[in-house]
């Protein structure tokens, strides 16, 4: 965790410094004013600030709206004065410190910025796994176009248990129908996403949403059963495709 620690009194950045190392925090980055804190703070892009609000050149909140409320770090306001603790916590900051305080108090107020940035790293690793399988999944197809008698309508590909070839056609299996087209195994393969469809066999694609066990079979074949009971052979070729799939 990099921390920055803003206070024009150098004794009050020492004590901060001396518990932020008993926390297992050194280096400490430091700045002496408001005016080096914003440069700091631009450059360095700590992940949490302990900032007092009365300092020359610059007030803490001067410094955050220099920095814009949307690009501030995790914040622990630190002062001597309790009249701006109303004013502290509408920029949504961690905590307020109160000089003097103890090493107590401040493990109190340093667990709860440390538990706070560790949220919201969580939050955003889990928006970026949204968003790289969103990516992974442009370009492939999200349903098919099939044709019953006269009439067209799509089949979604999430829908479908697997995809087996015949002649110069495929079939597409749901669980509720079986669809016939005009396509090649190797063409729908590279159209459809490598997360859900795996070739098991020559002549057949699996999507493993479908799938509820592998059993051994002969010669280095297996049987794959589906949810619906149906049977599929997983030839010695694939296996490692599908068993070795994360």
């Amino acid at each position: 965790m990099k921390i920055l620690v803003v206070d024009d009194e150098s004794p009050a950045r020492k004590k901060i410094r001396q518990f932020l190392k008993d926390e297992g925090i050194d280096p400490v980055l430091e700045a002496e004013d408001g005016v080096e804190a914003v440069k700091r703070i631009e450059e360095e892009k700590p992940d949490l600030v302990f900032l007092d609000i009365q300092m020359p050149l610059m007030t803490g909140f001067e410094v955050i709206r220099a920095v814009g409320v949307e690009n501030m770090p995790a914040v622990v306001f630190v002062t001597a004065y309790d009249k701006y603790a109303l004013e502290a916590f509408e920029v949504e900051a961690v905590d307020y410190l109160m000089k003097p305080f103890d090493q107590d108090r401040f493990k109190r107020s340093f667990d709860r910025a440390a538990e706070r940035i560790r949220l919201e790293r969580e939050q955003k690793e889990s928006y970026q796994k949204i968003l790289d399988q969103m990516r992974k999944r442009e370009g492939f197809l999200q349903r098919i176009m099939v044709k019953q008698g006269p009439r067209f309508f799509y089949v979604k590909t999430d829908e479908i248990m697997y995809i087996s070839a015949e002649q110069k056609y495929i079939e597409l299996h749901t669980e509720k129908k079986t669809f016939l087209i005009r396509e090649t195994m190797n063409c729908i393969e590279e159209s459809l996403d490598p997360a859900n469809f795996v070739r098991i066999h020559r002549s057949a694609l699996l999507n493993v949403e479908y799938m509820q066990e592998i059993q051994p079979w002969f010669h280095g074949d297996c049987t794959v059963i589906l949810k619906t009971g149906e049977k599929l052979t997983l030839s010695r070729r694939y296996r490692d495709r599908l068993i070795k799939k994360p």
